[in-house]
Parts: C-alpha cells; structure tokens; sequence
C-alpha cells in the first residue's frame, strides 16, 4: 500500500476541506470509514478529489489501493497504471500495481512492476518478497527460495520471508533445512 507522511495526510485533507470537495464536518465520517473498512465512501472521496485535481499521483494510488480493496483489480491497475503516468519514479504505484496484477494471475506484467522497482531499489524487501510470491505461483522455487532468504536477510522482522523461505526448501526436498529454518 501506498504510505504517505502524516503531513502529507493532514495537507491533502486541508485541500479537500479549501476546495470544498469535503467539508472539516466530515472529516471524523471519513476517518471513521477508512477505520472501518468502508471502501464504497472512500471511493467516492477519491473519486471527487480526482475530479477536481486529475494530476494528483498520490489520489489515483489511493483510489486505486480502495478498487483493490473492493475487489476491482482492472481499475486498481488503471488508477496505479495513472499514477505511474503522472509520478514514472513513485515505487508504491509499481507495487500497488504489481499486487493487482498478481490477483488477476498476471504474473509477467506483475514481475516486471517488481524487477522495476529493484533496478530502482535493489533491496526493496516488499519487491523482493512479492517478486518472490510470483516466483511461487510459477513453480520456481530456486529463485523463490533465494528472493526470499534475500528479504529476510535485508529485514529479519518480516518473518513471512523465513516461514516461505522453509516452505521453498521444503518444495525442493530439503525437509531437514525447512524443519531447522521455522
């Protein structure tokens, strides 16, 4: 998912309240919605921000991280394919969009968001962990065995890397490393 800075987060809904796209009223609606997982009004609030400012990266990632979570994966690809369009260098838009690609099952399109965002950040351990997922789904455990011991050398915390990690040695029939890697 695409994060921004508080700061970044308190001035985008400054210029939702000045442009009268929402009013400071709504506010505790709209942060109540997103703390509830009411994607339909997020939607709609970033759906009227585009409206009124069609170059604002960050609102088509958003809105398109909202389609995602409502399940439309083609329009979350559109809205980051849009951001990417606006921001070619914004990391999160090819990895939002890489994880919508994935959920469609398009896994070249998904792999080459990841292999960007690595040329870009070599160590970027969400690209190598999903780039590594893709791996996965096409039956290359070798190179998703080493993508993710990569992750979890880059990040010992994200402890999904080692569990896939074991799972991959386990698929290669290494059952003694997979047991001593949990």
């Amino acid at each position: 998912m695409l994060k921004i800075s508080r700061e970044s987060e308190i001035n985008i809904i400054n210029m939702l309240i000045d442009q009268d796209i929402i009013s400071g009223k709504d506010l505790p609606k709209i942060k109540q919605a997103s703390k509830e997982g009411n994607y339909s009004v997020a939607l709609e609030i970033w759906t009227q921000l585009l409206e009124s400012f069609p170059d604002d990266a960050l609102a088509w990632s958003n809105r398109g991280n909202v389609r995602f979570a409502l399940g439309d994966f083609e329009g979350a690809i559109a809205d980051q394919t849009k951001s990417i369009q606006i921001i070619p260098n914004e990391v999160d838009s090819h990895l939002n969009r890489g994880i919508a690609e994935e959920a469609l099952k398009l896994w070249d399109a998904a792999e080459n968001d990841y292999s960007w965002i690595l040329q870009h950040e070599p160590d970027n351990p969400y690209a190598l962990y999903n780039l590594a997922n893709v791996q996965v789904a096409q039956q290359n455990w070798i190179e998703a065995k080493a993508l993710f011991g990569k992750v979890f050398l880059e990040d010992s915390g994200f402890i999904l890397a080692r569990s896939s990690h074991a799972l991959s040695s386990y698929q290669l029939g290494k059952f003694d490393d997979a047991e001593s890697e949990l």
